[in-house]
């Protein structure tokens, strides 16, 4: 896919699932976008499973992140946790 549709995707998800992730533009890299389309696709119930990970290896990360509401629906925490939930499930 060329960046340009990858970015009508990301729109289009963004749209659906009601949440705006930042930090991607069109001068964003292409490997960016998709990550933050995966990141989009990701069940609900998946990212729970995440944050759990990333509580457990961070607890005072994980504090904060439940202390501001809904993560699911914030523009940073979402992909926060999902890339390092995934991270650390890498190693």
């Amino acid at each position: 896919m060329t960046k340009a549709e990858l970015l009508k995707e990301f729109d289009k998800l963004e749209k659906e699932k009601g949440v705006h992730i930042d930090g991607i533009y069109y001068n964003s890299k292409k490997s960016t976008i998709e990550n933050a389309i995966e990141c989009l696709k990701c069940p609900d119930e998946l990212l729970n499973k995440y944050l759990t990970v990333v509580s457990l290896k961070y607890p005072n990360s994980g504090r904060v992140i439940t202390e501001n509401g809904d993560f699911k629906r914030h523009s940073h925490n979402r992909l926060y946790v999902f890339n390092t939930a995934r991270m650390i499930l890498a190693n």
